[in-house]
């Protein structure tokens, strides 16, 4: 006799070797497995190229943003100016040969650049003798300029000395005329437009001996 409470068709049994209790076609729980952390991009190739080609992009930025920010160019007089401040600051230092060649240079190279002379490439005598009958410079100040390139070229050439008070002498002539150079003053005839003339360098003889 069956149990009328039982649906026909039915059955409870456990499946073989089941446990008992579980469901006939139960599904099987996925095993669990540990959870690991994102994998670092750069670390791969691709990643390397990438960050590569970041950093080259950057350092390029920042350069084409920098050559974009121009540094005011130094006039003529300012350049001339700075080169002579450097001198004064070392004036006891070096040797007399340098010295003049370097504060000739100075004052030439200025000549040039603000006033469009030949002197950087001229001889002294060439120099002076294109300034004659020029109106770009009044006797009296041709006058200086000429014992200045004259003094300088006896440390140049002729291994002439100078103390501590010539060289400075020489540096506040330049100066002189770098600060009145590029539109210089009208100045009466017989006046010095730099102020005080140089000291004079005394002169050697042929054997080698200073002159008073």
């Amino acid at each position: 006799m069956t149990n009328s409470s039982q649906s026909p068709g039915i059955s409870f049994a456990p499946a073989a070797g089941g446990a008992p209790g579980t469901a006939i076609g139960a599904p099987t729980p996925a095993p669990i497995h540990d959870i690991v952390g994102p994998l670092p991009f750069f670390s791969t190739p691709v990643g390397m190229i990438v960050l590569l080609l970041v950093i080259a992009f950057a350092v390029a930025l920042f350069w084409w943003l920098r050559s974009r920010i121009k540094t005011p160019a130094l006039t003529p007089r300012d350049a001339a100016m700075d080169a002579l401040g450097r001198l004064r600051g070392r004036v006891s230092e070096g040797n007399d040969h340098d010295f003049g060649v370097g504060v000739s240079d100075v004052l030439r190279r200025f000549l040039g650049e603000a006033l469009g002379l030949a002197a950087p490439r001229q001889t002294t005598e060439e120099f002076l003798v294109s300034l004659q009958g020029s109106l770009r410079f009044v006797p009296a100040e041709q006058a200086a300029l000429a014992e200045f390139l004259h003094q300088s070229d006896y440390l140049k050439y002729a291994q002439g000395e100078a103390t501590t008070q010539q060289r400075l002498a020489l540096i506040e002539a330049a100066e002189s005329f770098v600060k009145s150079g590029e539109h210089p003053p009208e100045t009466a005839a017989g006046e010095n437009p730099g102020g005080e003339q140089p000291p004079a360098f005394p002169a050697k003889t042929s054997e080698g001996k200073e002159n008073a």
